[in-house]
């Protein structure tokens, strides 16, 4: 069941108040997940995935159920509501994948872990996810409007934890959590490298680059870093 919207809003709060030196990053971000798990009643678990280095999404925190291999699953297989809600940009969910058309191969999977409903929501900076927060239920229910903002607000939290830690420069952020903070920088990066070489302006330059992730079915981070790599050759 999921918590009622003040107590979800103070729980937010609370999360956010909570000391970056003292607990560290990854023991913030496993609290917020736990949170996000206790909140919004997912009796299938919560996962935090951060895109990595390989262009794939690795889970980097998990709470209520150990739900990682399926997401590895839909990595393997290219489907799945962590797939979509990723390349999407939008929240992705079924209410029963006993029922769900969508994603057969990974349909059984999740079935035969126990899991009947999902609701996948994109973790997002400005030019777009770097990565998902994932949410399971072991019974078919359907997501409330309430669910799907609770989704939105623990994913701008998570994403606002690890640029806090990166302004400050308290500590140092795994590979893995650098890698998904740079997202930004990296594609203004490359956004420079257009704009110089194409003439053209920034918006136009961030065009090219969201047209050519689409042509290529890829992030538009895969499409930046190819670019940055060519600069240095």
């Amino acid at each position: 069941m999921v918590s009622d919207p003040e107590e979800i809003a103070e729980t937010l709060r609370g999360l956010a108040r909570l000391d970056l030196v003292e607990l560290g990053q990854q023991a913030v971000l496993e609290r917020i997940v736990q949170a996000a798990a206790t909140c919004c009643g997912s009796t299938g678990g919560v996962g935090l995935l951060l895109l990595n280095r390989d262009q794939q999404l690795r889970y980097v925190a998990a709470a209520g159920g150990p739900r990682r291999s399926l997401a590895g699953s839909q990595v393997r297989l290219g489907e799945g509501p962590s797939v979509d809600a990723f390349l999407q940009d939008a929240q992705v969910a079924s209410r029963d994948l006993a029922g769900e058309p969508r994603w057969p191969e990974f349909r059984p999977l999740a079935l035969a872990a126990g899991i009947r409903a999902w609701l996948s929501a994109p973790v997002r900076q400005g030019y777009g996810p770097i990565g998902v927060l994932d949410f399971a239920r072991t019974d078919p229910q359907p997501w409330q409007p309430r669910d799907r903002a609770a989704a939105e607000a623990f994913a701008r939290l998570i994403v606002a934890t690890m640029q806090l830690a990166t302004a400050r420069k308290q500590q140092v952020l795994s590979p893995a959590l650098r890698f998904a903070v740079e997202h930004d920088a990296r594609i203004e990066q490359a956004r420079g490298v257009i704009m110089e070489r194409e003439r053209l302006d920034e918006v136009a330059a961030v065009e090219l680059l969201r047209l050519q992730a689409q042509i290529e079915g890829q992030p538009i981070r895969a499409v930046a870093e190819r670019l940055l790599s060519r600069q240095r050759h």
